[in-house]
């Protein structure tokens, strides 16, 4: 079967998708704007996007509708529903299925009357739509037709990859966060939280920061004015492989995003047997259990936040306790492998129900292949 994702190369949420359905024996085409290698798979780079910025999907609908219809997929997955899904549900190809991803459905259909109008119209077009979790498909069917499901499909973990390794602990506690260095996901109010923990407890705690982004400049500025650059690393970009080593050399782990989606980055932690302290916003609570695998706090709340991460800089036990009940809570919810099956059943629903439509005849059915794989796995 040849699969086309419309989506972002470089991002985990594609290429692990793909890697996954390349796996399988599928034939998989990436339409990108920005450009990465996904093995095995064929990745079509649309150059010059990001020189324009988000003008420039429209600009690219045609060239993006010619490519998707002259690989004639059989089905076309997009990721990110305002800029990808509206330029899949341009193209006209189907079927298709759209899969928000988190700001693009928590926040952009609300920034103008166009972006609710783009929202709406691409979930129109969808064959069928999938979600990470339970806050966030049902904030998507705010604008989906009446009636039309969402289907959840969490994006889960490796949990061979992502696990447990025994360490000798430091003599300082180290908190960490793995996230984009942009506002939507609070890393400015970690800082003002973790100077006013530092202050609190007198103990020697550390803090590390993995990722990059815009606001990187203003954070360091940040670090500075609070006079905590002694015990706060700014670690950079931490490619995916490497993102286990990272976690496992933390004690607990901060997620204190404005706006999240699902929390993919607290269900690997969580994997690698972590406590986390997280915003109690949108699809977090979907993974982080409040006083059972971590804490949950109001988000922007600096001062509930410090003292959220006190508590487990104070209670030795109820890390450990957290962290064990936070691996199982992931084994059982969140296991990649899992998760595979759900998307490989959603896309021979699809198929299947498109076949319907058309009235396709024979033993051909693409469809049927995937319901046998998913059957046998």
């Amino acid at each position: 079967m040849r699969i086309a994702f419309l989506a972002d190369a470089p991002y985990p949420h594609t290429w692990r998708w793909v890697e996954h359905f390349v796996s399988l024996g599928h034939e998989c085409h990436v339409v990108s704007f920005r450009p990465a290698e996904i093995a095995g798979a064929t990745v079509h780079h649309i150059r010059g996007v990001e020189k324009v910025g988000k003008a420039a999907y429209l600009l690219r609908a045609r060239r993006v509708k010619g490519l998707l219809q002259a690989l004639q997929p059989d089905l076309l997955h997009a990721l990110h529903l305002t800029s990808y899904g509206f330029l899949a549900a341009l193209s006209g190809v189907r079927p298709l299925i759209i899969s928000p991803i988190g700001t693009d459905i928590l926040e952009a259909p609300r920034l103008t009357p166009f972006h609710n109008w783009l929202t709406r119209y691409a979930l129109a077009r969808a064959s069928a739509i999938s979600a990470t979790g339970l806050h966030l498909a049902t904030q998507t069917t705010r604008y989906a037709p009446a009636g039309a499901a969402v289907t959840v499909v969490p994006y889960g973990v490796d949990l061979d990859r992502f696990a447990p390794i025994s360490r000798q602990p430091g003599s300082a506690l180290v908190i960490g966060a793995v996230a984009r260095l942009s506002p939507e996901k609070g890393i400015a109010d970690l800082l003002e939280a973790f100077a006013e923990l530092r202050r609190r407890s007198g103990g020697d705690v550390r803090l590390r920061i993995a990722g990059d982004g815009p606001e990187r400049s203003r954070l360091e500025s940040q670090i500075e004015r609070l006079e905590i650059a002694d015990a706060v690393q700014l670690v950079g970009w931490v490619d995916y492989a490497d993102i286990p080593a990272f976690l496992n050399a933390l004690d607990f782990f901060a997620m204190p995003s404005v706006y999240e989606g699902f929390g993919v980055a607290a269900v690997e932690a969580m994997a690698c047997g972590l406590p986390v302290v997280a915003s109690d916003v949108f699809g977090i609570p979907d993974v982080v259990q409040d006083g059972s695998t971590g804490y949950l706090v109001p988000p922007r709340s600096q001062q509930a936040l410090a003292e959220a991460l006190g508590k487990l800089v104070a209670d030795e036990d109820a890390r450990r306790r957290f962290g064990r009940a936070g691996r199982e809570y992931v084994a059982a919810h969140y296991d990649w492998q899992h998760n595979t099956r759900q998307m490989e059943r959603l896309y021979a629903r699809v198929l299947a129900r498109s076949e319907a439509e058309v009235s396709l005849t024979g033993d051909s059915s693409d469809a049927h292949q995937l319901r046998r794989t998913a059957g046998s796995r």
